[in-house]
């Protein structure tokens, strides 16, 4: 009876983990998808930016070089948070082999706070293209 007890309890131990495992590999890659999308407005917003700092310092250097270079800092935000996408994307591991359930899970929870990390940093860059 005891031993009965025992396996019943590790099934449902482990059951409770991969459920666990299951909801935060999804809301990992749930967070990567909704900013995935988003990652060509980047180099649009970029490249505006550049185009229209370059021009606006081709009319007039000194009366427009305080907001071209405001531009120019807005646009490089852009592109840290375009590689900061990559980065996140190229360390992250889809293969848990090896690890202990514990491990797992303590590894998705870090890399839940590393994306929406990125998520935050795309989302901000964009915002602060909006206003140029």
């Amino acid at each position: 009876m005891f031993v009965l007890v025992l396996v019943t309890g590790l099934l449902v131990s482990c059951d409770n983990h991969q459920k666990e495992v299951k909801q935060l590999k999804d809301e990992v890659i749930g967070i990567h998808d909704e900013v995935m999308p988003l990652m060509g407005k980047l180099k649009e917003e970029q490249s505006r930016l550049m185009t229209s700092s370059g021009k606006m310092l081709l009319d007039d250097s000194v009366a427009n070089g305080a907001i071209a270079e405001e531009m120019n800092e807005v646009a490089k935000g852009l592109e840290d948070a375009y590689e900061g996408m990559f980065v996140w994307m190229r360390q992250y591991k889809v293969d848990f082999e090896g690890m202990t359930n514990e491990q797992v899970i303590e590894y998705l929870q870090e890399q839940k706070e590393k994306v929406t990390k990125v998520n935050d940093d795309i989302t901000t860059a964009l915002e602060e293209a909006k206003s140029y």
